[in-house]
């Protein structure tokens, strides 16, 4: 196992694990201190790998505490459907990856559906308070459809399968089809996984939730002025701009209904989990500090709501040492694809 060393240097054999770094860095927080201090003297000294692989493996060891309940599950007890939900930003879709490579070691074949293929045609969903689409809501799904599928997959038949065309707004077939069979393991992945009306004719035995979060790993404090949601907020960003060709503008104005979709349709069934996970990376903020800092400092003044959060969030990565662009290579690929690319 990769330590990160105390202070970023060798003192006879004390080291620092990530763990401990962490701790560290609250610790100095919670007594007003500057915990990024110890954050930004890591990565100036050239420790910004350690970190990296420090994280790295700590990850892996919580995904193979999951991975492994539900292989029993699978093998003991009839689990045939894994659901997996999460916020927007929270890395559903990369946490589903690395489970399923997980699962395949174990000799399971996972069989991954994104509920975001079952979304209902534009002119079909419902609207929000101030008339426009809800793109947030639960009632966006065609759920009917999906309850027939899956249980026909489970049924044993082959199933064919949609796919969402994000450009013209439509559910379109493209001859895909999915067949399950006996070490067949079937994922729903979607920020609706955990509702209960979600496919409420499965069998509940049959049934194992993840709920998928990320909650900043490295507590900066409130004067660094970092709210809740912000670790997801600066991901959707960089996300957003990096695959959709969207401003942080843009971003910036669509997040309220983001929120408050959650708040409604996501949230309130977190507790329903039998696992939750957290994606933070200790290093994130440094990892596209320099690309979002960018980003930020194109919303205009004109905006002042989105104008006001674009300051405070550049006043936040301000005090973040960034990574160069070796150390960023040195991500494992599929961690960097969380960063850039994660689903909705």
């Amino acid at each position: 196992m990769t330590n990160i060393l105390a202070n970023g240097e060798q003192q006879g054999d004390k080291h620092m694990s990530l763990e401990e770094f962490c701790g560290n860095i609250r610790r100095l927080e919670s007594q007003g201190r500057n915990g990024i201090a110890l954050f930004n003297e890591v990565i100036s000294k050239g420790m910004a790998p350690d970190l990296i692989a420090e994280d790295e493996v700590q990850h892996s060891r919580r995904l193979e505490r999951i991975t492994t309940e539900i292989t029993r599950r699978f093998r003991q007890e009839g689990m045939r459907v894994v659901l997996v939900a999460g916020p927007s930003c929270s890395g559903k879709t990369t946490t589903s990856r690395f489970l399923n490579h997980m699962l395949r070691d174990n000799g399971i074949q996972p069989c991954v559906v994104s509920l975001d293929n079952y979304f209902l045609n534009l002119d079909q969903r419902p609207l929000d308070p101030n008339g426009n689409i809800d793109y947030e809501s639960f009632y966006g799904l065609d759920v009917k459809q999906l309850g027939r599928d899956v249980a026909s997959l489970l049924a044993g038949d082959q199933v064919s399968m949609p796919t969402y065309d994000y450009v013209k707004g439509e559910r379109a077939y493209r001859g895909n089809t999915l067949k399950l069979d006996s070490n067949s393991l079937l994922f729903l992945e979607g920020l609706h996984a955990l509702n209960p009306l979600l496919v409420p004719d499965i069998d509940e035995n049959v049934k194992f939730r993840l709920f998928v979060t990320a909650q900043a790993t490295i507590y900066y404090g409130e004067k660094a002025g970092l709210e809740e949601h912000d670790n997801r907020l600066l991901r959707r960003i960089y996300r957003d701009y990096n695959s959709r060709g969207a401003s942080a503008l843009q971003t910036l104005q669509w997040w309220p209904g983001v929120l408050r979709g959650e708040n409604l349709w996501i949230l309130p069934f977190a507790s329903h989990a039998d696992a939750w996970f957290n994606t933070s990376m200790v290093f994130e903020f440094s990892a596209i500090k320099s690309r979002v800092a960018q980003l930020l400092q194109e919303v205009p003044e004109s905006e002042p709501v989105e104008y006001k959060i674009a300051q405070r969030l550049t006043c936040v990565l301000d005090r973040i040492a960034p990574l160069t662009q070796e150390d960023f290579a040195a991500i494992a690929p599929k961690r960097r694809f969380l960063l850039s690319n994660d689903g909705k």
